[in-house]
């Protein structure tokens, strides 16, 4: 399934095989034994074709037809374990960017603001 989808995903982007492989640092080649299944991206590659196409790495695996999942902001600050630089970010400091989110949404619905 990945060489198909990343045939497509190339072809959507207007790309050559040399401008893809120029884009990954690899030989066209290699790029196009990925394509034609002849040969299995690494790990590391398929993180920068999922960069390059902007979709999932599941996407390109064949595991979704899901390009990309959007992701709530509001579930993602009930998730623990979240970092910042590094940096843990603690329930307290998590309370407070949902509480500047939702006055910065109340503000914006006040002004009208759609989108």
């Amino acid at each position: 399934m990945h060489g198909q989808r990343l045939k497509e995903l190339r072809l959507e982007h207007g790309y050559t095989l040399e401008e893809v492989g120029r884009k990954l640092g690899i030989k066209k080649s290699s790029y196009a034994s990925y394509e034609s299944k002849y040969r299995r991206p690494p790990l590391e590659r398929l993180r920068q074709l999922s960069e390059l196409y902007d979709v999932s790495v599941d996407y390109i695996l064949g595991i979704t037809d899901v390009r990309k999942e959007q992701q709530n902001v509001r579930t993602l600050l009930n998730q623990k374990g979240l970092h910042w630089d590094g940096l843990l970010l603690d329930e307290e400091l998590l309370n407070q960017i949902q509480q500047i989110l939702e006055e910065a949404i109340k503000k914006k619905t006040q002004l009208g603001i759609q989108n």
